[in-house]
């Protein structure tokens, strides 16, 4: 299992590229700028949210709860993909 740092790492960088793409976005599509400001203020969100999960783990304890804990974080980075995703489709 990969650490909790590189995860953090993955999840800031992530964020971040995301981030840039939100302002890239905006510069050639100015008409949808409240939109991109909404989708910014929702990837920022669950970043803070997965970082405070990350932080914080369920079932220290046991093993296969806390691995199971991990993976659902991993699984959730793929909202922020969606996000910027949706902004694509409107």
């Amino acid at each position: 299992m990969a650490s909790i740092k590189e995860l953090k790492d993955d999840i800031n960088y992530i964020t971040y590229d995301l981030i840039n793409e939100c302002f890239t976005y905006k510069n050639y599509h100015p008409e949808k700028d409240g939109e991109v400001d909404k989708v910014i203020r929702e990837v920022i969100k669950l970043r803070n949210e997965l970082i405070a999960r990350t932080n914080h783990p369920e079932g220290k304890e046991d093993r296969k709860k806390l691995r199971a804990h991990f993976n659902k974080i991993r699984s959730d980075l793929g909202k922020l993909a969606k996000l910027v995703e949706d902004l694509g489709a409107a």
